[in-house]
């Protein structure tokens, strides 16, 4: 029995060691790319400002689709069908905290991926600047650098 607390304490110490800004980054960043692919678009629907991974119905799912249950499904993170190709973890994703860690731990992850998926959210988003800019001032400007 000893050898099995160490062996979850040594687990449970790497699990911990992990929780990372850029480790959060990585994982949302998988789960935007999802996003992307099935729901283009879904970053101007997300208010990055009331953004609360740690909250089902502020968390970028909930926001997305009224609840972090129903997101999983509807973003397919989860699928429910008789013959899923494949398993993607929502903590993977970057949708969800690690668990099995503690509450502090937890808290510190849902902050790491609350911060991740504002930069993700970013990223997706034109800025205001880009908005202003004339049409065709944003079309040189994309011609030119496809020519460069």
């Amino acid at each position: 029995m000893p050898l099995l607390r160490f062996l979850a304490a040594r687990r449970g110490a790497r699990r911990l060691a992990a929780l990372t800004l850029d480790g959060a980054r990585a994982r949302a960043g998988r789960g935007a790319a999802l996003l992307d692919e099935q729901d283009p678009g879904w970053a101007g629907r997300v208010d990055p400002g009331a953004l609360a991974l740690g909250d089902g119905q502020a968390c970028v799912l909930g926001q997305l689709h009224g609840d972090y249950r129903r997101g999983l499904g509807r973003a397919r993170v989860i699928d429910l069908s008789s013959a899923p190709g494949r398993f993607v973890s929502p903590v993977d994703l970057g949708f969800q905290a690690v668990g099995g860690l503690g509450g502090a731990a937890e808290a510190l992850d849902y902050a790491l991926l609350t911060r991740a998926w504002r930069e993700a959210v970013a990223e997706r988003r034109p800025t205001e600047a880009a908005l202003r800019r004339p049409p065709t001032a944003r079309a040189g400007r994309n011609a030119a650098a496809a020519a460069g």
